[in-house]
C-alpha cells in the first residue's frame, strides 16, 4: 500500500515575511535539494514497483514448478499402483500449467522467449509421458511399473527444475541490481540532506532563537536519522515536528526508509525460500527416491514369492512394504511443508486455504478454515513463515497421534494480536513428555517458533476431548503520517 502524498494541505507554508530574504536563499536550496530528492524518490518508488513485478514473476515460476512437481509425484504414485490418476485429472493439471506459462510469457518480455520455448517443449514431453502412464495404468492395472517411464519422468523433472531455477535466478539478479541502484540513490539523497543541513545552519546562524527552534533543530534530527540509516538502522524514524517544508522533508525521509525496509524484507524472504527449496530438493533427490526404489523392490519380491512360501513370511513382507510406504509419505509431507511458503501474489489466507485442501486430500482428514474479515489479519513476512510452519507441525501431530476425524483452523482478533487456533476431535493426551517424545518435541518446536516472533503458544488437551493449539501472534503495524512522532505545540 502506498503512503499518502505529502501535499500542500498537509504541509502548509508557515514562513515569516520578516525573513523573506533569508528564506529566498533557502528556497533556492530547497528547490534544488527537494526537486532532486523527489526525483530520486520517484525513481526509487518505480524501482520498488518493478521489484514487485519481478517477485510476481518468480512466484509464477515457482507455481509452475510446484504444479509440475505435484503432477509428477501423482504420476509416480499411479505408476507404482499407490493411487490412480485419471485422464481428466491429468488434463486439469496441464490446463493449469499452460495457463501459468501463458501468463508468464505475456509478462516476462522478449528476453525470456528462449527459456519459455524450452519450458513449453519440456511440458509437451511431460504431456506425452504422462499420457502413456495414465493409459497403461487404466488398461492394465496391477502391472509392474515401467522403470524407463519413471526415469523419463525424472529426466523431465530435472530439466524443468533447471529451467525454473534459471528463470528465478535471472529475475532475482534483476531485483538485486535495482535494489543496489535504489540504495545508491538513497545515499545521494542522504548526501544532499547533509549538504542542506550544513548550508542551512550557516545561513540561519544569526537569525535568533525562533529561527533556530523552527529550522535548525529539526534539521539536526534529520541528519542524525540519516546517519543511523546509513549505518544500517532501518528502524530509525525522524520526528515530523512541523507542517512546513522541513516537516515535508522529514516525512519524505520516513517514507523512503519504510520502502527500503520493505525491499530488505523481500530479499530476506526470497533467501529463505531458496534455502527451503534446496533442502526440499535434497530430500526428494536422495531419501524419497530411495524409498520409491525400495517400494518397487518389495513389490517385485512379493510378486516373485513361490506359492509354497509360508504365510508369516508373506505377512512380514507386507508389513515392511507398509512401513516403507508410510516413511515415503512422511518424507513427501516434509518436502511439501518445506515448499509451502506464503505467495506474495496470493497472500497468507489463500495460501493457507490451498495447503489445508491438499492436506485434507492427502491425509483423508477434512480440515476447515474459519475466518471473518481476512483483510484484518496482516502479518510481517517473517511471522507468516513461522505461522505456516506452526500450523503444519500441529496438523502433522493430528495425523500421527490424534486419530481425529476432522480438524478446524480458525482466526480471531485479540487487540494488536491474532489468535490462531488449530483444533481436532481426536483422542487427546496428557502433557507428559516421558510418554511420547516425538509429540513433546513437536510441541516444543511450535512454542519456540511462536516465541521467536514475539508470540506465545498454549496447548489445551485431555484424554478423549481432542486437542486445541492456540498461538497468539502480533499483527503487522501499518505506519502512516499520523503515526510518526510529532513535536508538542506544533
Amino acid at each position: 500500500m502506498s503512503e499518502p502524498h505529502a501535499d500542500s494541505a498537509e504541509f502548509p507554508v508557515r514562513i515569516s515575511r520578516k525573513l523573506s530574504f533569508l528564506f529566498f536563499l533557502l528556497f533556492l536550496l530547497v528547490l534544488f535539494v527537494g526537486g532532486t530528492s523527489l526525483y530520486l524518490a520517484r525513481s526509487i518508488f518505480l524501482a520498488g514497483r518493478e521489484v514487485k513485478r519481478e517477485s510476481d514473476r518468480i512466484d509464477l515460476v515457482d507455481r509452475m514448478h510446484y504444479t509440475i512437481h505435484h503432477l509428477i509425484e501423482e504420476l509416480e504414485r499411479s505408476a507404482l499402483q499407490l493411487t490412480r490418476l485419471r485422464e481428466e485429472g491429468r488434463q486439469s493439471y496441464f490446463e493449469e500449467i499452460r495457463s501459468l506459462l501463458r501468463r508468464y510469457r505475456d509478462d516476462a518480455g522478449v528476453e525470456k522467449k528462449p527459456a519459455i520455448a524450452e519450458f513449453w517443449e519440456a511440458t509437451r514431453d511431460l504431456d506425452d509421458a504422462s499420457e502413456k502412464i495414465v493409459r497403461q495404468v487404466a488398461q492394465a492395472p496391477g502391472t509392474t511399473p515401467n522403470r524407463a517411464e519413471l526415469q523419463a519422468l525424472a529426466r523431465i523433472e530435472g530439466k524443468i527444475q533447471g529451467l525454473a531455477h534459471l528463470l528465478s535466478a535471472s529475475h532475482r539478479a534483476k531485483m538485486e541490481e535495482m535494489l543496489r541502484e535504489s540504495t545508491w540513490k538513497m545515499q545521494v539523497i542522504l548526501w544532499l540532506y547533509g549538504a542542506f543541513v550544513l548550508i542551512g545552519g550557516f545561513l540561519i546562524a544569526g537569525s535568533g532563537f525562533f529561527f533556530s527552534r523552527a529550522v535548525t533543530h529539526p534539521l539536526r534530527l534529520l541528519a542524525e536519522g540519516a546517519r543511523e540509516i546509513a549505518e544500517g538502522n532501518l528502524e530509525k524514524k525522524v520526528a515530523v515536528q512541523s507542517r512546513d517544508e522541513i516537516g515535508q522533508l522529514s516525512y519524505a525521509f520516513n517514507v523512503m526508509v519504510d520502502r527500503l525496509k520493505e525491499d530488505k524484507e523481500k530479499l530476506q524472504g526470497l533467501a529463505t525460500l531458496e534455502e527451503r527449496e534446496r533442502i526440499a530438493q535434497e530430500l526428494h533427490d536422495t531419501l524419497a527416491q530411495e524409498l520409491v526404489l525400495l517400494q518397487m523392490k518389495l513389490s517385485e519380491a512379493q510378486m516373485e514369492l513361490a506359492p509354497s512360501v509360508s504365510a508369516p513370511i508373506r505377512k512380514i513382507l507386507e508389513e515392511i512394504r507398509k512401513i516403507t510406504e508410510g516413511a515415503y509419505e512422511d518424507v513427501r509431507q516434509s518436502i511439501f511443508g518445506l515448499r509451502t511458503m506464503v505467495s506474495r501474489s496470493l497472500g497468507l489466507i489463500p495460501t493457507l486455504t490451498e495447503y489445508l485442501h491438499d492436506y485434507s486430500e492427502m491425509r483423508k482428514i477434512p480440515v476447515s478454515l474459519k475466518i471473518s474479515q481476512p483483510q484484518l489479519f496482516q502479518f510481517s513476512p517473517h511471522v507468516e513463515v513461522q505461522l505456516i510452519r506452526i500450523i503444519h507441525e500441529a496438523l502433522t501431530n493430528v495425523f500421527k497421534h490424534a486419530q481425529a476425524r476432522k480438524g478446524v483452523v480458525s482466526f480471531e482478533l485479540d487487540g494488536s494480536h491474532a489468535r490462531v487456533i488449530v483444533e481436532d476431535d481426536g483422542k487427546g493426551f496428557v502433557a507428559d513428555p516421558t510418554r511420547n517424545h516425538s509429540l513433546h518435541f513437536g510441541l516444543k518446536t511450535m512454542r519456540e517458533r511462536a516465541e521467536g516472533v514475539g508470540g506465545r503458544l498454549t496447548i489445551d488437551s485431555a484424554p478423549g476431548k481432542g486437542t486445541k493449539v492456540v498461538v497468539s501472534l502480533p499483527l503487522e503495524k501499518k505506519e502512516s503520517y499520523e503515526s510518526y512522532p510529532r513535536a508538542v505545540g506544533r
